[in-house]
């Protein structure tokens, strides 16, 4: 019986006995957040600043470059003289305000011109005798977009000038082709390049843009001071190309036997009786499969008291 009190005794005191409940305490409330200042502004790199010029070199021309989109760019040709009589630009620098946006080498055209060959230290240069004629600038397809060209070297014959065009897409020149005796004439939206083919003979080539703005061959006009019956005016012959045939300015090794010829102006001088002069401009046209007289106009000498 005492057993069974001393058990009996024991089962009560077990629930005072027993381990606490365990309690999880509550983290503290982290403190409150000071609202940061405004970030300051991240500094960006400036444009990397031009070059400076080797020695020996400088600034020899500048031309303005305005675009369609409102912007002028400043074309900076630098070079050096090259020997007693001549200069050489090695670079035009263009320029966007402060920003330089392109350095455009001239190699870039003796090696697409003459890269047969080309090594020598000199070819990095154009030739030209003034600094102030080392570069030129204008419109070459009337697109709003100012291009440039520079003076290639001195020939027996017109100026060569090595052209480069704006692309509007990339933002950058481009180089396009060599011409001769460039002209623009933004009314008839014609491009003209004129040059010797021999004593007596000139060409004229007359370039206009398609809708993509690259130059094709509209028609070539051949001055030739033999053909015709007076010595002060030339005989002018007109080729244009065949509808299938396309050519630009940098399209090699094509002349004007390859186009078919259109029309001719022929002078021609009359003596009449008692010595009266008359001088005439014969237009002769290709028609019906022949070339034929169209018109015979007069027109007054002006040397002629």
């Amino acid at each position: 019986m005492r057993r069974l009190l001393i058990l009996l005794l024991v089962f009560l005191m077990l629930p005072a006995c027993a381990a606490p409940a365990e309690v999880t305490e509550e983290p503290a409330a982290p403190p409150p957040q000071e609202t940061p200042a405004d970030p300051a502004p991240v500094e960006t790199s400036p444009e990397a600043p031009a070059e400076p010029l080797p020695p020996g070199h400088f600034v020899l021309s500048t031309q303005e470059a305005p675009l369609a989109d409102g912007r002028t760019l400043r074309l900076e040709a630098v070079g050096k003289k090259t020997d007693d009589s001549f200069y050489g630009v090695r670079e035009i620098r263009v320029f966007d305000g402060d920003q330089l946006l392109q350095t455009v080498r001239a190699w870039e055209a003796v090696e697409a011109e003459w890269s047969e060959g080309m090594a020598e230290e000199a070819d990095y240069y154009t030739t030209c005798w003034a600094p102030e004629e080392t570069m030129e600038a204008l419109d070459l397809n009337f697109d709003g977009n100012t291009d440039f060209g520079l003076f290639g070297w001195p020939a027996n014959n017109t100026i060569p000038y090595y052209y480069w065009m704006w692309d509007a897409e990339t933002e950058q020149y481009q180089y396009a082709f060599i011409l001769q005796g460039v002209s623009a004439d933004s009314e008839k939206q014609e491009l003209k390049s004129t040059f010797r083919l021999s004593a007596v003979e000139y060409e004229t080539d007359y370039y206009q843009p398609d809708e993509t703005g690259a130059l094709y061959l509209a028609r070539t006009e051949i001055d030739n001071w033999e053909t015709g019956g007076l010595e002060d005016r030339a005989a002018r012959e007109t080729w244009v190309p065949a509808p299938d045939q396309r050519f630009g300015p940098d399209t090699s090794g094509w002349c004007y036997h390859d186009l078919t010829l259109v029309r001719r102006e022929l002078p021609v001088q009359e003596i009449h009786d008692g010595g009266a002069v008359s001088n005439y401009t014969e237009i002769w046209e290709f028609k019906d499969g022949e070339f034929q007289m169209t018109s015979r106009e007069e027109y007054a000498d002006e040397n002629e008291p």
